[in-house]
């Protein structure tokens, strides 16, 4: 008898989809989405899926529409459904990740004070809104970082060297709107210097698989702005065991049971330091990334942890693949630019319509920067050649 997979949400970047439904098809199992009907209805009338409809998406509801499928595990891929994923598994007595471990990841001031108790993090923070952080810019030792609360990816993220930044941070967020969703709450923390990773990985029964780690290529201070990816990294040989302890560390410490792992990390020294950790594998097309260079499925090794409690098994890489997106300030139209790459063997795939207008302009009250008119994809055996392609795209 198939199994079944009850998926909570449908995830921002909706491509997504595709592989965590031929994932879950693999392992003999059914995907069943729930979410607004008028979110499935958005969705390409072509995925193979069950759409379970609900009128809104809480606890109350999806509980319902759980015990009507009965499934065999409760799992979420996007940042917004975590919790309410963790908290419907409870409810039905299912394993995995515990909603109190959720709340701690999400939260990005309780992710802080989880590792401070843990002697896992030198840096210094603060918890603030937008509107009162001119007023604390002013007693801090400058540069911080000052980051909404919740919230993923770039969006509202920026380095305060000055009082003027931080007032230039403050009517980034409209205010009204921001402060309805909660959006106007800020963690406040020291710059840390040294290079940025991230690294992907698994937890299955507490227990980190570490797949890799990935260089990334963004626009340094004031937003930091993801604009490519590159994996495996420069600098796994030297670092990946290190990594691993740390991380493990603080996947024990926050309480995660069975997750993915996305963490963006500082290389300081020889120390490692988390900026921070998601319970879902990376956006930007790191599980397009992971598949190619490693010939790894990471939703089938999650789904068959969620479903069966295996470990996953990771190859070694032996080409190096990146990621880069035609990244454009908000208000800007892509430009007419060449594209002369410096290595066109290595370029496997370009998406780029000039055409696409941005997907939003700003979530939940806080404006945003940047857009993506699109991105493309590269592999080489010669890490400096995708390197040298990526670095090319993203110049200005």
């Amino acid at each position: 008898m198939a199994k079944t997979i009850l998926l909570v949400g449908v995830p921002w970047s909706t491509h997504e989809l595709t592989p965590a439904i031929r994932d879950a098809a693999t392992l003999g199992a059914r995907l069943h989405l729930v979410d607004t009907e008028e979110t499935l209805a958005a969705l390409h009338p072509g995925l193979d899926c069950e759409r379970v409809p609900v009128a809104a998406l809480d606890l109350a509801s999806v509980l319902a529409a759980a015990r009507a499928v009965r499934p065999d595990c409760v799992v979420s891929i996007t940042e917004l459904t975590m919790e309410l994923a963790a908290r419907v598994r409870e409810e039905l007595g299912h394993d995995g990740t515990p909603a109190a471990a959720e709340r701690a990841v999400s939260d990005k001031p309780a992710t802080r004070e989880v590792l401070r108790d843990n002697g896992l993090t030198q840096v210094r923070f603060w918890s603030t809104t937008t509107a009162e952080l001119p007023a604390l810019a002013r007693t801090l030792p400058l540069p911080v970082v000052a980051k909404p609360r919740s919230l993923t990816g770039s969006a509202g993220v920026r380095m305060i060297a000055s009082v003027a930044d931080a007032e230039l941070l403050a009517r980034q967020y409209d205010a009204a709107r921001s402060a309805r969703f909660g959006r106007d709450r800020l963690l406040v923390e020291t710059y840390v210097g040294g290079v940025e990773i991230s690294a992907e990985g698994l937890v299955v029964d507490g227990e980190l698989t570490l797949f890799t780690l990935t260089d990334k290529v963004n626009t340094q201070a004031p937003y930091f702005v993801e604009l490519g990816h590159l994996m495996p990294s420069r600098f796994s040989a030297g670092w990946q065991p290190r990594v691993h302890g740390y991380l493990q560390r603080c996947v024990t410490a926050l309480g995660v049971r069975t997750s993915p792992v996305h963490a963006e990390v500082k290389l300081v020294g020889d120390q490692v330091e988390l900026i921070e950790l998601h319970t879902r594998f990376g956006g930007d097309n790191i599980v397009a990334l992971l598949e190619e260079t490693f010939a790894l499925r990471p939703f089938e090794a999650y789904f068959a942890a969620m479903l069966g409690g295996s470990a996953p098994r990771v190859s070694r890489a032996n080409t190096t693949w990146g990621v880069a997106f035609f990244t454009v300030p908000m208000d800007q139209a892509p430009p007419a630019g060449s594209f002369a790459f410096p290595h066109p063997e290595a370029v496997m795939r370009i998406d780029f319509d000039r055409r696409t207008p941005p997907k939003l302009r700003e979530y939940e009250g806080v404006r945003l920067m940047y857009w993506r008119a699109g991105h493309a994809l590269f592999a080489s055996a010669d890490y400096a050649e995708v390197l040298a392609d990526i670095t090319f795209l993203a110049a200005p």
